[in-house]
């Protein structure tokens, strides 16, 4: 029987307060959320990861009966106070319980930087038991993960079994314009991955849109089976539905958060087309 962990990331609820986050992905009978601070994506400034901060977490998780496998705490991580950003975001993640902490590499005009704040911050996530999961960006044709493929050789070129990627289906889509299909660029991220964001979306005139689960143009079905010949690879359905991906811009958000009826749907809706899907699919699938 697969021990597979699939969370849902709060990201949906932009604009909500986190206990309402928590209570209605309790309310669908899910166990698992990931945290996300997401810059751009949704308000947070740094102090929420400080040690009060990680106490409240930790104790609203509990109220709501649920557990932290992720968080979700991205950041340039070329930027001059990166190192400092970086401890937070590791002790953050090891406080509430976590196993992983999926942030962002950086640019290429960047990478010496990187891999002296790599190199200290990976001693710091071993002494605490957190994963670092560099992720694919949604939009930065010169970041040092612009695919998997890039992606994954710099993860291994540090050789170390606390830092990993973080794979997201929609990035690779988004980050390449339509050019380069999840489908086949997974293959290059699987071996050195240890997360997946599954995300979904379809390409508009002037803008990608975020969808549930199984309504973009994502092949998510075939993404889905081959995961399934990886049952120990935790998942995160990621929706952020009120963000405005304008194309080669940064991405903006919606004022209005979107009604909690339409947010609840698109989680169950993704809820149902993952979880069928992981068990429809033959177990040796590559």
């Amino acid at each position: 029987m697969s021990t597979r962990s699939i969370a849902v990331s709060t990201v949906v609820f932009d604009g909500y307060p986190i206990d309402t986050a928590f209570s209605e992905i309790a309310k669908l009978g899910i166990g698992v959320v990931e945290p996300a601070f997401i810059r751009g994506y949704m308000t947070f400034d740094e102090s929420d990861f400080e040690d009060a901060a990680q106490a409240v977490m930790r104790q609203k998780l509990s109220d709501h009966g649920l557990s932290a496998v992720a968080i979700s705490a991205h950041m340039d991580s070329g930027h001059a106070e990166a190192e400092a950003m970086l401890a937070r975001r590791i002790r953050f993640a090891a406080a509430i319980g976590a196993r992983y902490m999926i942030t962002n590499s950086t640019t290429v005009e960047r990478e010496s930087h990187l891999r002296k704040v790599i190199d200290a911050s990976l001693r710091l996530a071993e002494r605490c038991g957190i994963i670092m999961a560099l992720e694919n960006p949604g939009l930065g044709a010169t970041d040092l993960m612009h695919d998997a493929e890039a992606g994954a050789a710099l993860v291994q070129s540090f050789n170390s079994p606390w830092l990993r990627f973080n794979y997201d289906t929609a990035n690779s889509l988004t980050c390449s314009e339509g050019t380069i299909d999840p489908v086949a660029d997974i293959h290059h991220a699987l071996p050195l991955a240890t997360h997946v964001h599954l995300k979904d979306c379809v390409h508009l005139p002037d803008r990608w849109q975020f969808t549930a689960i199984g309504q973009g143009e994502i092949n998510s079905e075939r993404l889905l089976q081959i995961l399934s010949a990886h049952p120990q690879m935790p998942l995160t359905i990621e929706l952020p539905l009120s963000l405005l991906r304008y194309v080669g811009r940064e991405p903006a958000r919606n004022p209005q958060p979107l009604p909690l009826s339409d947010i609840t749907r698109a989680i169950s809706q993704s809820w149902a087309f993952v979880t069928s899907g992981l068990a429809a699919a033959p177990t040796a699938q590559k």
